[in-house]
């Protein structure tokens, strides 16, 4: 199988801290020239980090380029796969078996690799909800929303970024520069791998040919999650992280089913690099991701960019994909704001930029504090289901009362909806954030992690008993953080046990009292 990359005229590299040098054809130098990808020097993978590690500053731009090369190493070793087993003219009816075709696909893959994150607010997912809000206004835009991201088995997830990601990719394939670089490969070709509809592509024309190549943009092992866990590893200093890739894909390989379809397995000689993987992921998700005080951070970051559109600093109309596509509203964007208002003035924005103005946590990793509160809720609570189920009970009541305080940040147009609670005569602002528990179990079957013996292919959860204890320990992983601060006051001022048990009381009876159902 000939090499693409060999195949270049002029040879392009760039080079990255994880995976040294990267190589890059002409259509993606293209492409990272263009504003829309040179956006995402400016857009940080892990949104506020930085206040928490200090090294934590890797861009979306160079995760971009590292999943790119993995996602090429992958594609490179399913191909080999396909054609080893003479599979080619089942998965592909449509193309003859030639080096043509076979760049086609490799480079349409690199390509949804490099955009997969080009639709990213600023600070990352931290604004995906402003992104909503305003996609949420444009109905025609919305229906088409639905279309690519259909809401299946009642699992509603926000894709915001990717569905902003599709509409610059397309757009960008109008540029002269662009359609001269790869005429032989569309829009449609690389935006299928990015969305759950199933046509619109000449490549990748079947359910077959989809369903294997969109696994190495999305899925519970992919070029994503395996570029970002040693890039947040790498640049955020943690010890955890350091997967050995290139086993990983080494060991992937094409298995047909008798029914006829395709699955992706790996041989079973890399079930302890794959335990290393989900055991490095959960310790990111754990100990970096959802940290105390990034979480503190990353929903203060969020109730002042509230605060700044609904004080008319700021638009709702510039989290749209046009902005982003023109290069536009970045962090740098967003922090100049805050640093022109948060020094001088006691606004919320304070304690992003003066740490003496930060959020207390009432909370921190697994402490015995998760219990005592939802124990003092249920007591608190007239009416109780005590069966421990999540939307029921304390834990439901809790869940419901965060959606409602966080309602501000899906309606920017709710005036003065950040939610306070008033500790004597100091109203402190209630900074209350949920993620799913963070299992490890899939949504659906078929993106379960699948370990092939050469003869058998079995799931991850039948095979190895390391892989439930750690789904065990994520799923007992609290979903849920509060903190609160003082807009103005220094965190010794409301730092103390007593402030603390104080707002602790007030807020349960709050939660208490609360209706336990969404709104």
């Amino acid at each position: 199988m000939s090499n693409l990359l060999e195949d270049q005229t002029r040879r392009r590299a760039i080079n990255d801290p994880v995976h040294s040098l990267i190589r890059i054809t002409e259509a993606e130098n293209e492409i990272l020239k263009m504003p829309a990808m040179n956006r995402l020097h400016d857009i940080r993978s892990l949104g506020l980090a930085q206040l928490v590690f200090p090294g934590a500053t890797a861009s979306r731009f160079s995760h971009s380029v590292g999943s790119m090369h993995l996602a090429y190493r992958m594609v490179q070793q399913l191909l080999s796969s396909i054609t080893r087993k003479h599979y080619f003219s089942e998965i592909f009816p449509d193309l003859r078996e030639s080096d043509k075709n076979i760049f086609r696909i490799v480079q349409a893959v690199r390509l949804a690799a490099l955009m997969h994150d080009i639709g990213h607010g600023p600070f990352s997912h931290t604004t995906e909800t402003f992104m909503m809000a305003s996609l949420s206004r444009n109905e025609k835009q919305l229906a088409k929303y639905r279309t690519l991201f259909p809401d299946r088995k009642g699992y509603e997830r926000n894709h915001a970024h990717e569905f902003f990601g599709i509409g610059i990719i397309q757009k960008l394939f109008t540029e002269p520069e662009v359609k001269d670089s790869v005429p032989e490969i569309t829009a449609s070709d690389v935006t299928c791998l990015l969305s759950k509809d199933d046509h619109g592509s000449e490549i990748f024309s079947t359910s077959d040919s989809l369903n294997i190549f969109r696994r190495i943009i999305s899925s519970e092992i992919d070029a994503d999650r395996m570029d970002y866990i040693l890039r947040d590893s790498w640049y955020s200093g943690a010890s955890f992280g350091k997967i050995d890739t290139e086993r990983l894909i080494a060991n992937m390989e094409i298995v047909k089913q008798d029914r006829g379809s395709y699955l992706i397995g790996f041989y079973e000689k890399a079930l302890g690099n794959i335990e290393d993987f989900l055991d490095s992921r959960y310790k990111m998700y754990k100990w970096v991701v959802r940290h105390h005080l990034m979480v503190a951070f990353d929903h203060l970051l969020k109730f002042s960019i509230y605060d700044m559109i609904s004080s008319g600093l700021l638009s709702l109309d510039a989290f749209r994909w046009e902005n982003y596509y023109e290069g536009k509203i970045t962090d740098s964007a967003i922090n100049s704001i805050i640093f022109d208002l948060g020094v001088e003035k006691n606004t919320i924005y304070r304690s992003l930029v003066d740490r003496r103005y930060a959020p207390v946590s009432l909370f921190k990793g697994r402490s015995e504090s998760y219990a005592r509160f939802e124990k003092t809720v249920g007591e608190k609570s007239s009416k109780l289901d005590v069966s421990g189920r999540y939307d029921k009970g304390p834990m439901g009541k809790i869940l419901s009362y965060i959606a409602r305080i966080d309602m501000p940040l899906k309606d920017p147009d709710i005036a003065d909806g950040i939610p306070r609670i008033a500790v004597g005569e100091l109203p402190a602002i209630v900074l209350g954030a949920s993620s799913p528990a963070p299992t490890l179990e899939p949504l659906t079957e078929d993106l379960e992690i699948l370990i092939y013996d050469g003869t058998n292919i079995l799931p991850m959860r039948q095979v190895s008993s390391y892989f439930t204890s750690l789904n065990n320990e994520w799923t007992s992983f609290r979903p849920y953080y509060f903190s609160y601060f003082v807009p103005g006051m220094k965190r010794s001022g409301f730092s103390s046990d007593a402030f603390r048990e104080k707002f602790w009381d007030l807020l349960t009876s709050e939660i208490a009292n609360s209706s336990g159902e969404s709104e």
